[in-house]
């Protein structure tokens, strides 16, 4: 269970956001509308600036799911909370702005996104302590019914899209669970890359202070290791666009040894987007270990990166071998290296 290897302080902690969480929740859910609405808000008004705090409330709960899964950051544990904590006090604080007048309709929706978010967050925290926060069932009910029921209604649609074969799957595989991630991880790297470098010209001008604390930015000393991993980083995004695209869509046999290479790539490529998560995570640990873990990390990427390319050459067409022979040599892969397939 996760939450056996987390203290009783981190626990008490992680319980606390819980509570307050669960109190947000309740308040939302009975919220009829103010009578007047600020100067000047409208719905667009309200639209960008959830979006904004949707974007800050998502990176900070899974920097902390990250943390508490084992072996848990304690540390960064305890610091999370009253971040999370300080972005839905933001979220929530926006829903009380918005006036009777915007129309039921719009705060029965907003309502429901609101708690949904605040429900998942609440349950995903309970998930990680002993002494759990327990939700009202009749707010669970009313906000699962709908999920529980599109869950159903997808499913009954893959039915009609199951894989033609073990490539059609490999390749959407590929695509959910290793490319589309990597991508995302490269591009929020370079973001947070950008906005540690620009911290230091940002002394002054407009700054509201709880919204500064909903950011765990990358320090301004790591930038310069920030850059060198996301050299590494944009390679396994170009090696994984590579395979997916050269090595899984255009395979175009498929007897025992493509099918068996098939699930090997996907295997290896599962270990790479992995790496991937866990080198960029390094930049944001804490001060006396983030370096020997940086360079760790970046030594299991390259690894697992040479296994990736070394064994996407096994059956890759022709045309594209000397680009995977390319990166293999700059990895400084032997021809001889890599996984043997079966």
């Amino acid at each position: 269970m996760a939450s056996s290897t987390l203290g009783g302080e981190t626990q008490k902690l992680l319980r606390a956001l819980a509570v307050t969480l669960t109190t947000f929740l309740g308040h939302v859910r009975g919220f009829e509308g103010t009578d007047e609405a600020p100067a000047g808000l409208s719905p667009s008004d309200f639209k960008a600036a959830a979006n904004g705090l949707g974007a800050a409330v998502d990176k900070e709960v899974t920097f902390m799911m990250i943390a508490c899964k084992p072996p848990a950051r304690e540390a960064d544990v305890r610091e999370m909370c009253p971040k999370v904590g300080a972005a839905f006090f933001q979220l929530v604080r926006l829903v009380d702005d918005i006036p009777r007048a915007a129309g039921h309709e719009y705060l029965v929706a907003v309502r429901k996104a609101v708690c949904g978010s605040l429900v998942a967050a609440a349950t995903l925290v309970n998930s990680f302590i002993d002494d759990k926060v327990v939700i009202e069932q009749a707010i669970m009910a009313e906000l699962q019914f709908m999920p529980i029921s599109g869950v159903f209604w997808e499913h009954c649609k893959t039915l009609s899209q199951i894989p033609a074969d073990n490539r059609a799957a490999a390749a959407l595989t590929w695509t959910s669970a290793v490319g589309s991630l990597v991508k995302d991880a490269a591009e929020e790297l370079h973001e947070s890359l950008e906005s540690a470098r620009d911290a230091a010209g940002e002394a002054d001008g407009f700054s509201d202070d709880s919204m500064d604390e909903l950011d765990g930015e990358i320090p301004a000393d790591r930038v310069d290791e920030g850059r060198r991993i996301e050299k590494l980083v944009v390679a396994a995004k170009h090696a994984c666009d590579k395979v997916g695209l050269r090595c899984i869509r255009e395979c175009k046999q498929l007897d025992e040894e493509r099918i068996v290479w098939l699930d090997r790539l996907v295997d290896v490529g599962r270990t790479v987007q992995a790496a991937v998560d866990d080198v960029v995570a390094t930049l944001f640990m804490d001060e006396g270990e983030w370096k020997r873990c940086a360079d760790a990390e970046s030594q299991k990427l390259r690894d697992a990166l040479a296994s990736l390319l070394t064994l996407a050459v096994t059956f890759v067409d022709d045309t594209h071998l000397p680009w995977f022979e390319l990166c293999r040599r700059q990895l400084g892969v032997a021809q001889e290296a890599g996984p043997v397939v079966r």
